[in-house]
């Protein structure tokens, strides 16, 4: 089924739920999945309608070493 055929509310409802639910959940993408069973959509679905509402947060790996790198480099400086 189409975007189209999910209205304006229905789409914001699951972007506010995954927003909701996301914290509790080691990604966002499990968040999703949990979202999607909720709602009866698929994830694909949920990621679609986050990623265009700019909610999605996505975990890129290598993003994620380089913060951690980082987040080191400044307990090193602190002394931690």
């Amino acid at each position: 089924m189409s975007s189209a055929a999910y209205d304006a509310d229905f789409r914001d409802q699951v972007v506010a739920r995954l927003a909701e639910l996301e914290p509790q959940f080691p990604s966002t993408s499990a968040a999703a999945e949990v979202v999607a069973r909720e709602f009866g959509i698929s994830r694909d679905s949920v990621r679609r309608w986050s990623v265009a509402a700019g909610t999605w947060q996505a975990h890129n790996s290598s993003t994620l070493r380089a913060l951690q790198a980082e987040n080191a480099a400044l307990r090193a400086q602190l002394g931690l």
